[in-house]
Order: C-alpha cells, then sequence, then structure tokens
C-alpha cells in the first residue's frame, strides 16, 4: 500500500472512484442473480422503506435527474419488483410501491451492502471505522455545498 504522507499532489476524488468502481463491479455480479444492476438498489431499498413515494420525490431524495430515475423505475416494474399507482390524493401523480418480492429479497440487498462494508473496513478497529465515517460525512457535506453553489451560479446566470 502507497504511503499517503504527502498528500500535496493526492488526489481523493481519485482513490473514491477506485473504492466506486469496485464496488460498482462487486455489486454488479452480486446482483446479477436479481436482474438488478447496481444503480437500481438504492431506489429500490429507498422504495422499500418509503411506500407510496412520487417519481418526483424519489429523484429528489435520491439526487438523480428525471430521465435517470424514470429509467432505474421502468427496468424494476418490468423485473416485478415495484408498481405505479394512481395517488388517492392527486390522481395526476403516481405513487410507486415494492411488491412482495422486493419484500422478499430486500434481506439479500442489505447483506451484501453490509458485506462490501466490511470488505472496505476490514483491518479498521472501532474508532478508526468512527472516524473514517465522519470523515465521509464532512466529505459528503462539502460535494453537497460545492454543488449547491454551481446550482446557484447558474440559476444566476441563466
Amino acid at each position: 500500500m502507497k504511503n499517503m504522507n504527502n498528500t500535496k499532489n493526492a488526489s481523493a476524488g481519485r482513490l473514491i472512484n477506485e473504492i466506486s468502481r469496485a464496488g460498482h463491479i462487486y455489486f454488479q455480479h452480486e446482483f446479477k442473480k436479481f436482474n438488478i444492476g447496481h444503480a437500481q438498489i438504492r431506489t429500490l431499498l429507498y422504495i422499500a422503506q418509503n411506500n407510496g413515494k412520487t417519481q418526483k420525490e424519489l429523484a429528489e431524495f435520491l439526487n438523480l435527474d428525471k430521465s435517470s430515475i424514470t429509467s432505474q423505475l421502468q427496468i424494476l416494474e418490468k423485473n416485478g419488483y415495484i408498481k405505479r399507482e394512481k395517488s388517492k390524493l392527486d390522481a395526476r401523480k403516481q405513487v410507486i410501491n415494492p411488491t412482495g418480492r422486493t419484500k422478499e429479497i430486500v434481506p439479500s440487498l442489505q447483506q451484501v451492502l453490509l458485506a462490501w462494508t466490511e470488505t472496505l473496513l476490514k483491518g479498521f478497529d472501532d474508532n478508526e471505522r468512527v472516524d473514517i465515517f465522519n470523515y465521509l460525512q464532512k466529505m459528503r457535506v462539502n460535494a453537497k455545498n460545492k454543488l449547491s453553489a454551481i446550482h446557484k451560479y447558474k440559476m444566476d446566470n441563466c
């Protein structure tokens, strides 16, 4: 393992990207038996835990554009994991609910995610694990703040 004592020219983004790519390959392998790609997992788990959300609410929570969420929902619906129904409150909207098939596989999906976390944290003690999650949370906040600033700049200069 490369010693990162000199971080002046190091790229956190590159390291995160490498870990992310490895995760995608792992999840692609593990979720193949469910006919689900790694991109649909977060969406499916959110739906499983939040019955009756609209497509717009999903897109906002998952920070995805309309076309991405539409594509994911089409795949999930085709494979029998979700169903879309007209909202009882507003007939113009559709709500998304998990099917029995989703409820059956959620524990397996969560186990795969937990196994990947354990793979990443192998060799770290409890204190280091807490530190890692705190650092990652900070990085996430920094990333969201940067994206908010970019969004604001775009809105101000349209």
